[in-house]
């Protein structure tokens, strides 16, 4: 199911101009603007136009010819710090066959589309740097081996503001292998369509275990290390203040006054949601209830089924223009405003933890839209596969 990497890694000296910044928070234009400035930047694999494609294809071309990558056989050790936050893994390749099997489980639904146009990319671009970010229940024997190549200097290091990416190269070990290949299932953090993308991929090439497209880049992490977040709900109604929603709630549920919400980014007690309406916060304990299942009994479901839906008239959280997600990183000062901006109500749901993940995924679910994301991202740029 996995095996060490057999690739590119960066070279050092060229890994600040090569390594990419997180794509989910650059618009078109801050792409456009970083690949102007410096046309090293790995962004440039993240096409997406059949122009983009061709482009990607001369990139990888030339920073595999001109020493900006150097050939890799081998396992990696891979640690990412966002501030007080820090994950070390192993970079490695997995194979399709896993995430075919259902040892390799997810929490999303994919989209076929998109699927495709992943699998279009990578066979026109005939390379991946982003890896996908897979975790597993902590298993000591791989810690033991990775632990002591960490605590000497890193081979590669960047660092932009609090965010930090290191790699370490580890000794051939058949130990390491026998370790990781004894870890029953791999989870999706971040990544399914990527690994989706890998999988029709294989398919279109009826690609077998020496194929190369058999196999896509992955980060493995132990689950304890592991940090999610949530994403914030604002709810606008047209043709309702924030008064008359709070009203209608208050019919139904205790709202709670309480003054800002502690800290940041604190989070509400299990089972309770904090409001934001008309200048004012309130602490709304949700209903308790028969929940079927992992995913029904996740405080972003409750909810859904209990307020959203029945009350909001939210029939489908996923596609109802009135209902914008807003990410858990934004403070809650700043999101109240935001959403008042929109006359909107706020809602701020605990989010869920990592065993919740892996309990719905072990039950075939899907998590509830936009209920939680994996932070930090994995950095693009520093290793890199070849098909």
């Amino acid at each position: 199911m996995i095996r060490a990497l057999h690739g590119f890694v960066v070279d050092p000296a060229m890994a600040d101009r090569v390594v990419a910044p997180v794509a989910e928070k650059l618009s078109g234009d801050d792409r456009t603007r970083i690949l102007s400035e410096n046309p090293d930047n790995s962004l440039r694999l993240l096409a997406e136009t059949p122009a983009d494609r061709a482009d990607a294809r001369a990139y990888l071309d030339r920073v595999i010819q001109d020493g900006t990558y150097h050939p890799t056989e081998g396992w990696w050790a891979y640690r990412i710090t966002d501030g007080d936050h820090r994950q070390t893994g192993v970079i490695a390749e997995v194979a399709v066959e896993a995430y075919e099997s259902n040892r390799i489980r997810r929490h999303e639904n994919t989209v076929a589309e998109v699927a495709t146009h992943v699998a279009d990319t990578l066979e026109q671009v005939r390379g991946s740097s982003h890896p996908v970010s897979l975790l597993y229940r902590r298993l000591p024997a791989v810690e033991e081996i990775i632990g002591p190549a960490t605590v000497q200097a890193p081979a590669i290091r960047v660092e932009r503001g609090s965010r930090i990416q290191e790699a370490w190269p580890l000794p051939d070990s058949a130990a390491l292998q026998e370790a990781l290949e004894s870890i029953p299932t791999l989870y999706i953090a971040d990544g399914h369509h990527r690994t989706s993308g890998a999988a029709a991929l294989a398919s279109r090439r009826g690609a077998s275990a020496p194929d190369h497209a058999a196999y896509f880049l992955a980060a493995l992490f132990p689950a304890d290390q592991m940090r999610t977040l949530s994403y914030h709900r604002c709810l606008h109604l047209p043709d309702h203040s924030p008064g008359e929603i709070l009203a209608v709630i208050a019919r139904h549920f205790t709202l709670e006054p309480i003054p800002l919400p502690p800290g940041p980014h604190g989070v509400p007690d299990p089972g309770h949601v904090w409001v934001h309406g008309d200048g004012s916060w309130y602490d709304l304990e949700l209903a308790h209830g028969p929940d079927a299942g992992p995913t029904a009994g996740l405080d972003p479901s409750r909810l859904q089924y209990q307020i959203l839906g029945p009350i909001c008239d939210v029939a489908d959280p996923r596609t109802d223009p009135r209902l914008n997600y807003i990410p858990g990183t934004v403070p809650f000062a700043e999101l109240a405003g935001r959403c008042s901006e929109q006359s909107g109500i706020t809602f701020v749901t605990r989010p869920p933890t990592v065993d919740d993940v892996i309990a719905v995924s072990d039950a075939g679910g899907v998590m509830p839209p936009k209920s939680t994301w994996f932070t930090p991202k994995l950095g693009a740029g520093i290793f890199l596969r070849v098909l």
